[in-house]
């Protein structure tokens, strides 16, 4: 999916960005400096424990990177949904929950739109289904819950908007 590259604030830009920046900035340049005051081997020894760490935790290593590039994906095809007023959600926070990749996004009228469009925002994510939920208190708040499995047949899951029930991500 193509779209055009978005002018938003800097600020955004770097905040939509932050786990790349950290990944390419600060990271290196705290391993160097860590490096250099631990000598080398400390360093060592701490570097084999955190690769040991990451390699026995791979599958929520795996989770979170599939998480970042999920919110990159939704960033993508925000502008083709060409949502109410030309305002795009804001995604405030992407986690793994239980299997499924939960995005929390502040949209004040996204919610039926994006009701309307799961289609294409699960072919955006590459999954086979996407639910849209309203967050049960804050009438601003949307969550999307973006499953890698096949869809399953809850009674709770309704095809209207108005009908939705809160997932488990809201209790």
């Amino acid at each position: 999916m193509t779209t055009q590259q978005a002018h938003s604030p800097f600020p955004m830009r770097v905040y939509h960005w932050r786990w790349e920046l950290l990944a390419v900035t600060l990271l290196p340049y705290g391993l160097v400096m860590f490096g250099l005051w631990a000598g080398p081997a400390w360093a060592s020894g701490t570097l084999a424990a955190v690769l040991a760490l990451a390699l026995l935790r791979r599958r929520h290593v795996r989770t979170r990177i599939r998480a970042v590039v999920v919110q990159h994906r939704l960033r993508a095809a925000f502008p083709a949904l060409r949502l109410p007023g030309g305002h795009r959600p804001a995604i405030l926070w992407t986690r793994p929950r239980a299997g499924d990749i939960v995005v929390s996004l502040y949209g004040r009228e996204a919610f039926e739109h994006l009701h309307r469009h799961r289609r294409i925002l699960a072919a955006a994510c590459d999954v086979p289904e996407v639910y849209v939920d309203r967050h049960p208190r804050f009438a601003s708040l949307v969550t999307l819950t973006i499953s890698p499995t096949e869809a399953h047949h809850e009674p709770g899951r309704a095809v209207l908007p108005s009908n939705v029930v809160p997932l488990r991500a809201h209790s």
